[in-house]
Order: C-alpha cells, then structure tokens, then sequence
C-alpha cells in the first residue's frame, strides 16, 4: 500500500531524529494496529499525517484483524440512566485456581429508562431506550471509548396504537461491504410481527434515514437474536400454523427467510439459546431446568445445509460435578465460544463448561462486586472496533 508523503511528513514518521531513516507507512500501521482502540484515539491527535493514516480503511482492516485474534468478554452494568462498560479476558482454557480481572471501559448516559442492550457486533453495541416523550431512542456506541451516535427516531407505520413497547431493533454488520446496518421492526400486543413494518437504517451514509423492508409471513418472535456473518436469526413461530422456525434476516439484501426447525424440537425451540457454532448457527435445548442446578443434559443442533435446512444433533450429560460447582439458582447464559465452551454468568463470577472434556469450572470476576444492579449481562467474543473512534 502506498501513500504520498513530503519531506515535513517523512520527519514526523522518524524515532526522534532529523537523520535516521523514516519508518515505511506499513510498518507504522502494524505497529499502531497493536493499540487499544483508545490509545488510537489519542494518536489522531498526533498530526494530520497521522490522522490520514490511522482513517484509512486498510487500517481499520488492519486493526480489526489484529483484534480478532483477542477476543475480550464484555460486561455492562445499568442503573440510573447510565450503562457501564467493562472488559475481561475471554479464558481458553480456565483452571480451578484462575482469576479475571475486569477493566473499565466507559460510561454512557442516556436520557430515558428501561434501556436494552443487544450483543456486540464488530465491537459496537445498539442500546435502545425509552425516553421522556415515551419514545424509543437509539443509540450506536463504542464500548471501548464511550463514544456514541444518536440515530432518527423510527417514524412507526401502526396507527391507532401506543408504541412505546412497540419496536425490537437489531445491529448487524456486512462484512464484505464493510458497513452497519440497524433493523427495527414493529409488533402488536400479541408479540405478532407485522409483515411490511419493518425499517432498516445504514450507517456511515450522508444521511441517515430509516428505508422500509419487507416480511411476508407475519410470526410470533423472541426478541433475543444473534447475527453471523451478516445474518441475524431469531426464533418465532408462524402466526398461522404454529409451526416452529428461526427467521433469518440478511442484512445485505435486506431480505427475511426461513428455517423450519425439526419436528421433534419444534416444542423446545422458543426455549433454548441460539449460538454462533464456530461461525456455523447453532441451537441449545436443555432437558430438565436450564441453566440451574435442577439440569441434566442437553442437545445441541448445528445447522449444515441452509438449502436442506438440514441439522447435527449431539446429546451430552451434565458431569456429576455440575449441582456441587452451579450450586443452588439460576445462571445467564453468556454464549458459547469456539466449538466447545459453554459460559454461564451470576452475579460476579462466571462458569465455564467444556463440552468435550465434560469439564465445569467456576471463575471469580475481580472489580465489579459493588454492583447490584439487575441490568447486567456479559457478552463473549468483544473484539475494539475503530467506529465512531474521534479525537481524545
């Protein structure tokens, strides 16, 4: 890759000294890749030499790669109108005698109550709000630095009704276009997704403005998605049949389809968590009560063929160990890394359950005892991303 530089622009690239040589541009982008986001923040404010490079988008290619390859756990907390941000190292391979430590990120305040938080999407978060206007707000905003931007209101298309708890959002990205893309869809008191409601707004565009999409099977839906590789699925049920399914939705084509899930799971599937299977979609059922003390074992689905729609299965048994280390309650789930860890989180302290080894270990999270807060969740597989990244 090359880039201009004058003579004025080579000095400022040099360790300090008129007469060593200039540090070539590439070396200078992988040695900056290697930062925390917040630190190139800071290194913006170096020179418009630096702020040209570190704007490139073969930088932020860079940069996103390099933060792939350490993918953190993200922990936020709210309570009175603001949501904090931590960090903690994603363990491997965790031992009974391991410790994580989590490090503050940032603090977002927002103007309303009953704030959500979707899970991480190529190091940005959406988090959506009611505010005092009885309207829901979104905000994109980067974990790492705090920084934030406010999208449009959605202008809702039902007349007649309240929308107040009329609207579920979801952030997706498209990697092979590099851009980010929010889908609000609206539903009626029966949680029935209606057909044409649906609004999709991209990110970094001139001018921001919601455009309308469409669905032409309305279904009951669980709020709770995931999105791999630019697809967002969620799971519903048609609202004619009953019949259960996971709809997709491809923020590139910003096109809805469907996947039938098998029959003998079709009771089971508006229960269990659905998981990015080493990129592949998967879907946890668990026999017995989730996610407790009371569980047993579990399946797990991996969808191969999405032509086929046709789906693995691997039953595996809790470990006799597992009642004595979950102890009494309920866990969250956290998400599920790679092709074998489960992660379970309560209060300060998470559970890591390799499905493999048939292994269950209980780690400590060191620095966020004092939060009682209800509002808390932990989302695996964080990675910094450059977004919304200004001056510090």
């Amino acid at each position: 890759m090359e880039l201009q530089l004058n003579t004025e622009s080579k000095i400022l690239l040099i360790n300090g000294r008129e007469n060593s040589k200039p540090l070539p541009i590439d070396l200078v982008m992988e040695i900056l890749s290697r930062l925390p986001v917040k630190s190139i923040g800071r290194c913006l404010c170096v020179s418009k030499l630096w702020a040209s490079i570190l704007r490139l988008p073969y930088f932020s290619t860079l940069f996103t790669t390099r933060s792939s390859v350490r993918p953190h756990m993200l922990l936020s907390y709210g309570e009175k109108g603001q949501v904090l941000f931590f960090s903690s190292p994603q363990l491997k391979n965790p031992n009974e005698n391991a410790s994580l430590t989590a490090n503050y990120l940032s603090r977002v305040p927002y103007g309303g109550s009953s704030c959500h938080i979707n899970d991480p999407v190529h190091g940005m978060v959406c988090l959506t709000y009611i505010d005092k206007e009885t309207s829901k707000e979104h905000i994109i905003c980067n974990p790492s630095t705090g920084q934030t931007l406010t999208l449009p209101k959605v202008k809702t298309t039902m007349v007649g009704v309240r929308s107040i708890f009329k609207l579920v959002s979801f952030l997706g990205y498209v990697p092979t276009d590099k851009q980010f893309k929010v889908l609000s869809m609206e539903w009626n008191s029966d949680h029935i997704i209606l057909g044409p409601q649906h609004q999709v707004l991209t990110l970094g565009t001139q001018k921001l403005e919601w455009q309308l999409t469409k669905c032409c099977m309305p279904h009951y839906f669980c709020p709770k998605g995931i999105c791999i590789n630019g697809v967002l699925y969620y799971r519903a049920l048609d609202a004619y049949t009953g019949i259960s399914m996971i709809v997709c939705f491809d923020f590139k084509s910003e096109e809805f389809s469907y996947i039938e899930v098998v029959k003998t799971f079709t009771t089971f599937v508006l229960d269990g968590p659905l998981i990015n299977y080493n990129g592949k979609l998967g879907l946890l059922i668990f026999e017995g009560y989730p996610w407790g003390d009371r569980a047993r074992s579990f399946e797990l689905l991996v969808i191969g063929d999405f032509e086929k729609q046709e789906w693995s299965t691997h039953k595996y048994m809790l470990p006799p160990t597992w009642k004595n280390v979950v102890g009494e309650g309920m866990f969250c789930f956290a998400g599920f890394f790679g092709t074998n860890t489960i992660v379970l989180s309560r209060r300060s302290y998470v559970i890591y359950y390799n499905i493999d080894k048939n292994t269950i270990v209980k780690v400590g999270i060191q620095g966020v005892e004092a939060f009682k807060c209800f509002d808390r969740s932990i989302f695996l597989d964080h990675v910094e991303g450059l977004m919304l990244v200004q001056e510090f």
